[in-house]
């Protein structure tokens, strides 16, 4: 990656959160395969290729639980040797992975329309709403349920110790919709009911769907579900279908575990730090995944997504 600054940028832009949410990690990464396209002074076949999807699977592990941007490498390979391994050089190479790129994209773009044309009306009823961390599709999915209707509230926690919360307030903010941000450790009161606005329903984001139907998403959120379990609230996750990990179980799931000094810069010497980002969801817990194949049960998740993409689970 040294030799490809412009790329390196996007990778350090990566881990350290200046580009972050599932969606725009994948952009970024597909942005620096394109890069690569671009700028490749490779001229031999399968050294390109090679190089290529290097640079695409290091972009998209830089964090981990990534598998929006994981799955679209897996996209481009298993496409790309279907159709194109027959190409006589490495510009109609490049041609080729470009418009699998951009048909990639599109296919995120689509999903999160489809999505809220798939849900939006069997929602309308909720008219008080939690939330948790920052999720795009979870705050439009969100907007297009509240927005212009009267007495409608969401509550929002802040999200420490990098406070996404904040980013979501101010979409919904500048969306026009009644909004209360929380601490964090408020959030299951508030979702049982002893909070000063009676929350209906969650809806949370995820970064990756386990191969059992359990979710991973911001720590804290196993506490919320529980919260919503306990007192039989629904809780949904809003995710694209194509975060789902297949080969990734609680029993082997790897967790972000962020850096002591996001917590506390100036901690006392001697002192044990341990941050992780993440959380596992059990299945449990989740009423059900809003996706662009509809909203489908924690049980039926991993089946539905198989049918419809079935390279995610062919892995090359």
């Amino acid at each position: 990656m040294e030799k490809y600054p412009r790329i390196e940028k996007i990778y350090e832009d990566i881990q350290k959160l200046n580009i972050q949410g599932a969606t725009n990690v994948c952009i970024a990464t597909f942005e620096g395969m394109k890069i690569f396209l671009e700028i490749t002074k490779e001229r031999e076949k399968e050294n390109f290729l090679k190089e290529f999807f290097k640079v695409g699977e290091t972009l998209a592990h830089a964090r981990a639980n990534e598998p929006l941007a994981t799955n679209g490498v897996t996209f481009l390979k298993y496409y790309f040797s279907e159709k194109f391994t027959d190409l006589q050089d490495v510009n109609s190479m490049k041609r080729e992975l470009l418009v699998l790129c951009d048909e990639y994209l599109k296919i995120i773009t689509d999903s999160k329309k489809e999505l809220i044309s798939k849900s939006e009306k069997r929602l309308q009823k909720y008219d008080k709403i939690l939330t948790h961390c920052h999720s795009s599709t979870a705050v439009s999915l969100i907007k297009s349920i509240v927005q212009k209707k009267k007495g409608a509230e969401v509550v929002c926690t802040e999200t420490r110790p990098l406070f996404q919360g904040r980013k979501t307030a101010r979409a919904l903010v500048d969306g026009g919709i009644k909004t209360t941000m929380i601490v964090d450790s408020a959030a299951e009161s508030f979702v049982i009911g002893r909070g000063n606005i009676p929350v209906e329903i969650v809806f949370i984001g995820c970064d990756e769907i386990l191969g059992d139907g359990s979710a991973v998403n911001k720590i804290g959120s196993w506490g919320i579900g529980m919260a919503a379990h306990y007192v039989r609230k629904p809780l949904y996750v809003v995710t694209p279908a194509l975060k789902l990990d297949y080969h990734s179980l609680i029993s082997n799931n790897k967790m972000e575990i962020r850096e002591d000094r996001e917590l506390w810069p100036e901690a006392p010497k001697g002192l044990e730090i341990y941050n992780p980002a993440f959380e596992i969801i059990d299945k449990e817990l989740i009423t059900g995944y809003i996706t662009e194949l509809g909203i489908i049960s924690p049980e039926e998740i991993v089946s539905v997504v198989k049918k419809k993409y079935s390279w995610i689970v062919d892995k090359i």
